[in-house]
């Protein structure tokens, strides 16, 4: 059974159309580093980093503590999250929910278009 750091690694590799071997002659990795994270989970922490640095995905991505790719800096970077999160601040509960429900739908709404006019295309 593959372990989910190596799923992540191969999944990142696979969306930019390059193989794990490509990717540790780029990093320069001994041949075969990432191959044997397949089944054991004990790679150094630098050599994760590297991979999420290349990646541009936060480690915790890669070692599966979250499903989110991008570090807590691109979140607390970005201004209209931060813009998000004081306005939830000064909400109800109530009005928090209606918030996020209104939101929920917008995207739903905006990608359920986008997704018309692949079909179309």
């Amino acid at each position: 059974m593959e372990t989910l750091l190596y799923q992540r690694i191969k999944l990142l590799c696979s969306e930019r159309n390059i193989t794990i071997n490509k990717l540790e002659s780029e990093l320069r990795f001994a041949p075969s580093t990432i191959q044997k994270w397949k089944t054991v989970n004990s790679p150094s922490i630098n050599k994760v980093l590297e991979v999420a640095n290349y990646f541009n995905v936060s480690t915790d991505f890669l070692l599966g503590r979250t499903n989110i790719r991008g570090s807590a800096d691109d979140i607390l970077n970005d201004t209209e999250i931060i813009s998000f999160q004081r306005a939830r601040e000064n909400m109800t509960d109530v009005d928090r929910k209606r918030s996020f429900d209104m939101l929920r739908a917008g995207f739903s709404y905006a990608f359920q278009d986008k997704d018309e006019e692949d079909d179309d295309s």
